[in-house]
């Protein structure tokens, strides 16, 4: 009888699949890149911070304006698109921001 050598039951030499030593070695190769979630990343906007926007769309569910604060995005609600506006953010989440409208900056609005 002619004995199994690898799990998936071909014949050959055994051969263990090569792992890194540790999770971290694995991890370090990507972790050049700073993203939102990591430790280290500045908002580029604080809570009670005010801000001139152009409000440049509207969320999905339409409540609320968005803008980019430093490519933040930040939604503000009572606002549309095109409104010029002066905010103060009242949220800092993971990846966006809340902003509370404060005064619209065209007179004619």
């Amino acid at each position: 009888m002619i004995g199994l050598d690898t799990v998936d039951g071909s014949l050959g030499n055994t051969k263990k699949n090569s792992l890194p030593e540790s999770s971290h070695e694995h991890h370090n190769r990507f972790s050049n890149k700073r993203s939102v979630y990591h430790s280290s990343f500045q908002y580029p906007v604080k809570i009670g911070d005010e801000y001139d926007v152009s409000i440049e769309d509207m969320s999905r569910n339409g409540d609320s304006g968005v803008t980019r604060i430093g490519g933040l995005i930040t939604f503000v609600t009572g606002t549309k698109p095109d409104d010029r506006a002066r905010i103060k953010i009242t949220k800092v989440g993971k990846g966006y921001a809340r902003g509370q409208l404060i005064a619209y900056l065209d007179t004619q609005k």
